[in-house]
């Protein structure tokens, strides 16, 4: 029932805004993924001459298009399994589904295999609806004009922005890429993040997005992404900000598949220590601190720009002062493996928190490990608030010192700032230049740099064209 709601509801809301079938894929796949704590899955479509439409969450680590024709489950490395079915009604094939879900299981998958096909289900029907109600010819045909290469065409419209390409969707919201259009025509690439439909009636929800929206806009730092704006188009609260052209942080360790060379660990540490300090010491309009928190500081909110430039990511749970949304007593909220002491136990958090989040962000960049992972949450907890970690033989004694002052259990005993963690960081490895960082960063993720690069040359060619349409207009002499 409730995958059935939402299908409704992401079909609704693409309908409405004249939205594409991928951008609903994404919100569609994310919260089934969700639903059955799965760690990676896929949508793909297939029109008369093969794929037309796939979106991939995480890593799946098999090749999605061979994945996409097969059914059933299947067992995968380090004890995950994939669960596919394919998208049909009658005899007709859409393509296919699979979700990954870690973990043994006693009947062989078949309680979580009926899940996924329950899933399916909604799944090809509201793609047919899709179809459809867009005025298709055949849905197979339908779906071949949404294979479309080259240059981006207008997948719909929020506001004054035109959807490029969805780009991932989390709990709360979907990202996509999206352009401004005004009355000089088109502008540039931005992030559109938008709140999901079936959260706009939930207040506290709006109002979380809505503080991180001004809290944003109120950031200004180059290791910081930088929010245009925000607002609310036929009930889709949105908020525009910088697009940045990079790779997360845990996406760059796990292919880089070991630890970091520490002149780079130390640059993307360091860097993103800058931006969090301006965030840190931002004031209000009465001139008061705001003591902002980001809470959720991990390799996934730090990006490695394909330019070199690192910017952290994502205040969508940072506090400040006086906020109206607040954690109820009991909740805590952040990713546990990256936590503070302060943070697991409940109690109330500063900006040291922060700097003990980044502490584990390095230590994980210089061994490849994470410092406190156990086998589940609560074990991971009580390791962060009761162990002491030794010196890893990887890591340089001057750099294990910045390491021992960040992870102290006590706030008091860390550094006073995250400008002094980072001049700290900077004098025990002197970290290396953007260079390097755009190298390594284009070195492993060479497709994502070429899509980048395309899709920034397609809109600019789109931009530039009623200008070369238009002959000069030549005033005659007098």
């Amino acid at each position: 029932m409730a995958v059935n709601r939402m299908a409704d509801d992401i079909l609704e809301d693409c309908l409405e805004r004249g939205l594409d079938l991928d951008t609903g894929l994404d919100v569609f796949l994310t919260q089934c993924a969700r639903m059955v704590h799965a760690k990676a899955g896929f949508v793909s479509l297939r029109g008369t001459r093969g794929p037309v439409l796939t979106r991939v969450l995480g890593e799946l680590g098999v090749d999605v298009f061979a994945a996409a024709h097969w059914s059933g489950p299947r067992k995968l490395r380090e004890g995950r399994m994939l669960f596919c079915q394919q998208l049909t009604l009658g005899k007709l094939n859409l393509g296919g589904l699979g979700l990954v879900v870690d973990g043994d299981f006693a009947d062989g998958g078949q309680r979580v295999m009926g899940l996924v096909e329950a899933i399916g289900e909604q799944l090809d029907s509201a793609v047919l609806s899709f179809l459809a109600l867009t005025d298709g010819r055949g849905p197979l045909e339908r779906l071949d004009e949404l294979d479309v290469e080259g240059t981006p065409v207008n997948r719909g419209r929020i506001g004054r922005y035109e959807v490029v390409k969805p780009l991932g969707t989390g709990g709360m919201a979907q990202v996509l890429i999206a352009r401004t259009r005004g009355p000089e025509g088109l502008g540039r690439l931005v992030a559109l993040k938008r709140i999901l439909p079936h959260l706009t009636a939930q207040p506290e929800m709006v109002q979380q997005f809505l503080d991180e929206a001004r809290i944003g806009l109120r950031l200004s730092h180059p290791n910081l992404v930088h929010v245009y704006d925000f607002g609310e188009a036929q009930g889709a609260y949105f908020m525009a900000m910088e697009l940045v052209n990079g790779i997360d942080l845990d996406r760059l360790l796990r292919a880089n598949k070991g630890p970091l060379e520490p002149p780079v660990a130390s640059a993307i540490v360091s860097q993103a220590l800058l931006g969090l300090h301006a965030a840190h010491s931002l004031k209000g309009e009465d001139g008061a601190p705001m003591e902002l928190v980001h809470r959720d500081l991990s390799p996934h909110n730090v990006m490695v720009g394909f330019d070199g430039q690192v910017k952290v990511l994502d205040f969508g749970v940072a506090k400040v002062r006086a906020q109206r949304t607040v954690t109820l007593p009991g909740i805590v909220k952040g990713k546990p493996l990256y936590m503070s002491p302060e943070q697991a136990l409940g109690q109330k958090l500063d900006s040291r928190s922060d700097l003990f989040a980044m502490g584990l962000v390095l230590y994980q960049a210089l061994t490849g490990r994470r410092a406190f992972e156990r086998e589940d949450e609560l074990d991971t907890m009580k390791a962060i608030c009761q162990e002491k970690l030794t010196k890893p033989q990887e890591v340089p004694v001057p750099l294990w010192n910045v390491l021992s002052v960040a992870l102290s259990k006590d706030p008091a005993a860390r550094f006073p700032s995250a400008h002094a963690m980072a001049d700290r960081l900077v004098s025990a490895c002197p970290p290396a230049r953007d260079t390097a960082l755009a190298a390594l960063a284009g070195r492993l993720f060479p497709d994502r740099l070429r899509e980048s690069q395309r899709l920034e040359t397609a809109v600019d060619r789109q931009r530039e064209a009623p200008t070369r349409a238009t002959p000069p207009v030549r005033t005659p002499r007098a």
